[in-house]
């Protein structure tokens, strides 16, 4: 009877790591379609999944880029009132 017990090797997993793997493969459910029709399923299906974690990680990506050219905006307004600052400090010096 044991023998036949198959074993669910999640079940060793922090639940948050199973509720994260568990969203992986909704998000690769999604190419079942696909996968199925494969030779090698399983492999095709790891391919997939590589797929939408590439996707996810484009994403991140772009988001990255849109807060890093904010941060060097802000950081070039703020160089040029510093230099604007400094120009108006030197002539007042002169002066």
């Amino acid at each position: 009877m044991f023998f036949n017990a198959k074993k669910d090797w999640k079940q060793y997993m922090s639940t948050e790591d199973e509720e994260r793997l568990n969203e992986i493969l909704r998000k690769t459910a999604k190419h079942r379609g696909s996968y199925r029709n494969a030779d090698d399923v399983k492999i095709a299906q790891l391919w997939c999944t590589i797929l939408e974690l590439r996707k996810e990680n484009l994403i991140l990506q772009s988001k990255m880029k849109r807060i890093d050219d904010v941060f060097d905006a802000m950081f070039e307004k703020v160089k040029k009132q510093d230099a604007e600052r400094e120009a108006l400090a030197k002539s007042l010096d002169r002066f």
